[in-house]
């Protein structure tokens, strides 16, 4: 079963507590490139997917100058 939006956004909110954001968005990226674009279990995969893009709309990330490592 895929995460719904509410705990998408209660993990990001947990994560980010613990983590930079942008530290965050290039762990969960890495676990897509590893994981997520290659899982069979298609509630994984888009589950990691939600979580990058919950990220992604963050307003108060600052995304300046890495723009290049997206």
């Amino acid at each position: 079963m895929v995460a719904s939006k509410n705990e998408i956004e209660e993990i990001v909110r947990v994560m980010c507590q613990w983590l930079p954001e942008t530290y965050a968005y290039d762990m969960m990226t890495e676990v897509w490139d590893v994981v997520g674009q290659y899982t069979d279990n298609e509630s994984l995969s888009e589950t990691i997917r939600l979580i990058v893009e919950e990220i992604e709309n963050q307003d108060h990330i600052k995304w300046d100058g890495i723009e290049e490592m997206r």
